[in-house]
């Protein structure tokens, strides 16, 4: 049996990331459970360089690889609050998605965030 193990894999020009194909994972994720504290991003996030609480239920969330357009399927979900929380991303382009963090009653509010992207990296 082979076994290779290594810390890092780049494309061939040594530089890039390698690129994922005839693979459906997640390009990015992120758990933030605090809102905007970049320790915990980092700790519990993949493509992810910050979310900024831009106000009560705004939250704004920055990739580190970029996707190749505009096109790509967000899903978050408000974590470890009550099961009429919701969380939709209303914008989104290649380099970050804006997230729109309420109740079933509209009411925007702060809230931790389980977040994962599928899409096509550029």
């Amino acid at each position: 049996m082979s076994e290779l193990r290594t810390d890092t894999i780049t494309a061939s020009d040594g530089t890039s990331p390698v690129t994922l194909t005839k693979q459906s994972a997640a390009k990015a994720w992120a758990l933030d459970e605090t809102l905007s504290n970049e320790a915990n991003i980092a700790a519990n996030s993949f493509n992810i360089s910050s979310t900024t609480d831009v106000d009560t239920g705004d939250l704004h969330i920055s990739f580190i690889n970029v996707f190749s357009a505009n096109n790509y399927c967000s899903v978050a979900t408000q974590a470890a609050n009550s099961a009429n929380d919701i969380a939709t991303t209303r914008y989104g382009d290649s380099t970050s998605a804006k997230d729109d963090l309420r109740n079933y009653d509209g009411v925007y509010k702060d809230s931790p965030i389980c977040y994962v992207v599928h899409g096509d990296l550029a």
